[in-house]
């Protein structure tokens, strides 16, 4: 808590210090929430503002990050029988008109790219490129979970350049047992998951959104962002609040000094029994010197478990 980590499940502690790789997405979790749209194209002489004002419809109560981008609409529409295709977009009516907005392929029957697409399923109305900023301590995040041994994966559902652009701003080298996976389906998060979990690895999972919850439920351990989506933070084990990605390594580095302090305590425990038992058995230990000796051996197990409540001061700052 002091950290600004909660934790929903405890057990989940033991399984955290113990991870080996862990995995991101990437809009809205190394990405920070604010997109901008950099470029809008329209086609056959369809309005800029009207697809804006389309494009702001839709995406109104998706709950995604990048729909923050187009919130920047002067007109307000509103659209019905809205629905969420998982990896594709969003699509829903319009003033009597059907709408699509999301990946090329689907939204317009165009080659795929890194931008969204508006369109009715057949033509394209519509092309907005979105331009997304790491989160200010996603970099330094990183290099200190790789310092602490974890090897890094980032697997996001958008276009490979978005994804290649994003992974050299965070510094995820491809080339070092690491991943860089675009066009990434909630399932296809989940078999890579699985995939390593199968190799022997403890593999921890980062994510905000509604499409994460089944990897986030899937993982060893999870970890899901406070100003993420509800439905993640249910399928986490771990909710991370003011979006500081620095309290990632810091919650691991606290988890592993807890393991080492309960191995500590188990140890003195087992030491201290083995060497007052017999002198109790043999009469060199009273009654009296026996329930002081207990009472000390309690208090310093006790004591050495408080060392934790006190935190590095890089940690308390973060924080």
């Amino acid at each position: 808590s002091k950290l600004g980590v909660l934790a929903l499940r405890a057990e989940a502690l033991d399984t955290l210090a113990r991870a080996n790789r862990i995995v991101f997405d990437k809009t809205g979790t190394l990405s920070d929430r604010e997109p901008q749209i950099a470029e809008i194209e329209t086609f056959d002489g369809f309005a800029r503002d009207d697809a804006l004002a389309i494009a702001a419809a839709l995406e109104r109560d998706s709950g995604h990050p990048l729909a923050t981008a187009f919130a920047v609409a002067g007109r307000t529409l509103s659209a019905s029988d809205v629905h969420g295709e998982s990896g594709r977009g969003v699509s829903g009516r319009i003033d009597g008109c059907d709408w699509r907005l999301g990946r090329a392929q689907w939204a317009a029957q165009r080659d795929d790219d890194d931008a969204i697409w508006l369109g009715d399923g057949q033509r394209a109305f519509a092309r907005f490129v979105l331009r997304e900023t790491p989160r200010v301590d996603a970099a330094q995040a990183l290099r200190e979970l790789r310092a602490q041994g974890l090897r890094i994966d980032l697997c996001s559902g958008d276009a490979e350049a978005a994804v290649a652009r994003m992974g050299d701003a965070v510094g995820i080298d491809s080339t070092a047992g690491e991943s860089r996976r675009a066009r990434q389906t909630p399932e296809d998060k989940l078999a890579h998951v699985r995939e390593r979990q199968a190799a022997g690895e403890i593999v921890a999972m980062v994510g905000d959104g509604i499409n994460d919850a089944p990897v986030l439920a899937g993982a060893d351990v999870s970890l899901a962002l406070a100003d993420g989506a509800a439905l993640a933070q249910r399928a986490a084990d771990f909710v991370i609040g003011g979006g500081s990605l620095r309290r990632i390594p810091q919650a691991i580095a606290l988890a592993r000094r807890s393991r080492r302090i309960v191995r500590q305590n188990l140890g003195w425990a087992i030491g201290y029994n083995l060497l007052a038992l017999p002198l109790a058995a043999s009469g060199h230990v009273t009654p009296w010197m026996a329930a002081i000796g207990m009472a000390l051996s309690s208090l310093l197990v006790t004591l050495n478990a408080l060392r934790l409540t006190r935190l590095p001061a890089s940690a308390t700052l973060t924080a």
